[in-house]
Formats: structure tokens, C-alpha cells, sequence
């Protein structure tokens, strides 16, 4: 035991404890026994073996390079190790979620300030090893039921309040630990050596800024190999020779651009329809940025933050209806448009709100938020989600909200309103048992 506790901690040492428990009970149990045996074939499928072989060996180049600059010693190892099973392989499986390079950035962040909290304050002490067997099963089942509330939450309101109660005794946990490590830091300050400390702490975050190359090569291999199946799909008619042109020219004019790969991969299934049509012109042309991006701003609309295509999109996404696609142009004609997708009011309900700019090449004319309600039970939810919306988009627009602007609760009667800026409409229509209210704001 003293050996294992000159190794580990014991908190890491309860951790492997209670795995190791569970792992029996899953190994005696057939039904989880069975499951267990279909994430293991899941996990080491051939594809993810070879990523997991590649992180593996970008991750030792890397610990090889800090050996011989004298950053990194043998007893580094274990939180090496760590570093590798929970953040690096936690990162790999999370690549899929990547559009573009600012994913990197929040990455940073978030390893940044999770480090500061695990390694410093929670790891850097830790209570004997009887406590910590008695704490981490009520701290694991706290977790569980927080994480479920909070979900129920989204359909229940009755369960907020167990939520919140499950949170508030998590915070009370956080707190004695955080209290027991600044008391032990105070007793203990003379002793500790802080080099050491100070080491340990840095090297998760090394590690996690040296390994986003690597990430960001597996993100975009990810990406490529989707595109390349789909390829051998939409493009089965056509020769050999065709479909490797169409791989050369995804990759030629998708390179290491995340936005331009994902520019490709949204009009890749159009090309499979367009006739006499050059691969390497239109795979380089929907590859390209928007157009504004290059141009100066014009101010033609009335509305003036309708001439800044960016500064429009960036702000409406404040809503939190969701992320702007790019201004695109329409396919088959000379307008252009951009759009989240579609925001459920509820996550298991069916009403939802639809976002969208429209316009031309270098600004946008007209905005369009559409409510549909599918069902009666949630139509007050969902009537004020939209009518905070309106109010929140006048705001960002730098528009006044008509003083005879319509209440949507009260009213089912069609709007309109226009003055020398904008011109606003306001319609409902009732489809079967769906119902539909739709807001335009034109600039004039």
C-alpha cells in the first residue's frame, strides 16, 4: 500500500478502486457483460485504432522533446498517462463537433481553467484514503442525478428545484475540498515544493497546446474520409479516374482550411446533378469565402446593420436561436441567405423557430423569423420565446418597435407597418393542426 500511495494519490487511488469494482460487476453481470463486449468492439474499431496509434505517437515525440529540453522527469509519467486517457482521448472523440479553427481556441480555454481547478486545488491535497472511499460514490451518484435533473428539467419544472438541490450539495463537496486544500496549502507552505507543483500543473496544458497540430490534422482527416465516402456514393455512375479527380480537387482546394472543407462538403451533392460542369471550377468556386468578406463596406440599406453581413450574423447569434450558416447564394438564383438551423422550443417538444437573412452578394434586405407551434400544450411557451425574440431583434437591429406592434398572445390578426427605414409584417396562418406566425423586417 505505501508503494501505491507513493505513486498515486489517494484520491486517484479511490478512483482506481471503485473503477475496478465496476468493471468486476459489469465482467459478472451477462446483460452488462454483453454491452460491455459491444463498446469494446465499438472503441477499438480498426479506424479508431490507427487514431488512437497516431495521438500515441505525436504524444510521445512530444514527451521525448520536453525530456531533452529537462521539462519533463520519469515522475511525470503517471500524470502523462493521465493527461493521454482522459484529456487527449477525450479531445479525439469530441473532433467531430470541429467547423473551424476557433474550436482550438476554446479547447485552450477550457483545458486552461479545468487544470487550474483539478490540478491545483483539488489534486494538490487530498483526505486519507478511508474519506475519500466514503465521498467519491456519494460525489459520483450526486453527478449523475444533477446531470439527469437537469435534463428532466427541460420537460418537468417541478424537477428545477431538485436540480438546484442536487447543485447546491455539489457545490457544498467543492467547497470542502477547496477549503481542506487552501488550509493544508497554509500549513504546509514551507514544505511543499512548489517547483515540482508548478511542473505538474504546467504539463496538461503543454501537452494540450503542443497536440493541436495533431488534433487538427485527425479533426480534418475525420472530415476528408466522410467526404471521400460520400463521394464514392454520389458519384458511383462515373469512372474510377472521375471520382479520384473529385478526391484531388476536394483536397487541393480544401487543404487545411476547416471552413473551406466545410464550404465543399455542403454543396459536394449538388455537383452529382449539374451537368457540363468542370469538377476543379465548381469544387474551387464553392470552396471560396463569401464575396463581402473582400469587399468594403457599402452602405446602401437603411438599416445599417444590414450593409455588414459578418457583424449582423455575429450579433443575432446572441438570441442563442443557434450559430449562422455563411451567406450563401441560393442554388439557381441571384439571391443569397444564411441561417441557424431550426431551434426547438422544447427538447422534446415539436414548435419550433427559424432565423434567416436574406438578401444580396453584400448585404442583406430582409429578415424572417418564423414560429411554428405543433402543439397546444406548449403554445404559451412557445408564443413568448418568439415574442422576446422580436423585442431582442429590434434592439440589436437599432430599431424602435411600433407602438401598434401586436401582442402575438392576444392577437391572431395580420400586421403590417412601414415607415422611410423598414417596413415590418407580422402573419399568422393556421395549416391543420400546425400554426404558423411569421415576422419580416424589410429595409428600405
Amino acid at each position: 500500500m505505501k508503494v501505491l500511495l507513493d505513486i498515486f494519490s489517494t484520491r486517484e487511488l479511490v478512483l482506481i478502486i471503485w473503477l475496478a469494482v465496476l468493471f468486476v460487476a459489469f465482467l459478472i453481470w451477462d446483460k452488462h457483460r454483453f454491452h460491455l463486449k459491444n463498446i469494446a468492439k465499438a472503441a477499438f474499431a480498426p479506424g479508431l485504432v490507427f487514431s488512437y496509434l497516431s495521438l500515441l505517437i505525436y504524444a510521445s515525440a512530444l514527451v521525448f522533446i520536453l525530456w531533452r529540453c529537462g521539462f519533463w522527469d520519469i515522475s511525470l509519467l503517471k500524470d502523462t498517462i493521465i493527461w493521454f486517457l482522459f484529456t487527449a482521448i477525450g479531445v479525439f472523440f469530441g473532433l467531430d463537433k470541429v467547423r473551424d479553427g476557433r474550436y482550438f481556441w476554446r479547447l485552450f480555454k477550457s483545458t486552461f481553467a479545468s487544470t487550474v481547478f483539478v490540478e491545483f486545488f483539488a489534486n494538490l491535497y487530498s483526505f486519507s484514503l478511508s474519506v475519500e472511499i466514503l465521498l467519491f460514490p456519494c460525489v459520483f451518484t450526486l453527478t449523475i442525478l444533477s446531470v439527469y435533473s437537469e435534463h428532466s428539467a427541460k420537460t418537468n419544472e417541478a424537477h428545477k428545484k431538485v436540480n438546484s438541490c442536487f447543485n447546491v450539495l455539489l457545490g457544498l463537496i467543492g467547497l470542502l475540498y477547496l477549503g481542506f486544500s487552501i488550509y493544508k496549502t497554509v500549513i504546509e507552505f514551507g514544505s511543499v515544493l512548489w517547483v515540482d507543483v508548478l511542473t505538474q500543473f504546467m504539463l496538461p496544458i503543454f501537452l494540450t497546446i503542443l497536440s493541436i497540430p495533431c488534433f487538427w490534422i485527425l479533426a480534418l482527416w475525420m472530415k476528408y474520409e466522410m467526404m471521400f465516402v460520400a463521394n464514392n456514393v454520389l458519384f458511383r455512375d462515373r469512372n474510377t479516374i472521375e471520382r479520384l479527380k473529385i478526391k484531388f480537387f476536394i483536397l487541393y482546394y480544401g487543404h487545411f482550411s476547416f471552413n473551406r472543407v466545410h464550404r465543399i462538403w455542403k454543396k459536394l451533392a449538388l455537383l452529382a446533378f449539374e451537368e457540363n460542369v468542370s469538377c476543379r471550377e465548381y469544387i474551387k468556386q464553392v470552396s471560396s469565402a463569401p464575396a463581402y468578406k473582400k469587399q468594403p463596406i457599402v452602405n446602401k440599406m437603411r438599416i445599417g446593420l444590414f450593409n455588414d453581413i459578418n457583424a449582423c450574423r455575429q450579433k443575432l447569434t446572441s438570441l442563442g436561436l443557434g450559430e449562422f450558416s455563411e451567406w450563401d447564394k441560393l442554388h439557381g438564383f441571384d439571391e443569397f441567405y444564411c441561417s441557424p438551423s431550426y431551434y426547438k422550443i422544447s427538447p422534446h417538444g415539436l414548435s419550433n423557430l427559424l432565423l434567416s437573412l436574406q438578401g444580396k452578394e453584400f448585404h442583406i434586405h430582409k429578415l424572417e423569423l418564423t414560429l411554428s407551434i405543433y402543439s397546444s400544450e406548449k403554445k404559451d411557451l412557445a408564443v413568448q420565446k418568439f415574442t422576446e425574440c422580436i423585442s431582442s431583434i429590434f434592439e440589436i437591429l437599432s430599431l424602435q418597435l411600433p407602438s401598434s406592434f401586436p401582442n402575438p398572445i392576444s392577437r391572431g390578426e395580420n400586421y403590417t407597418y412601414a415607415n422611410d427605414e423598414y417596413s415590418v409584417s407580422l402573419t399568422f396562418e393556421i395549416n391543420g393542426q400546425v400554426e404558423s406566425v411569421n415576422l419580416l423586417i424589410t429595409s428600405n
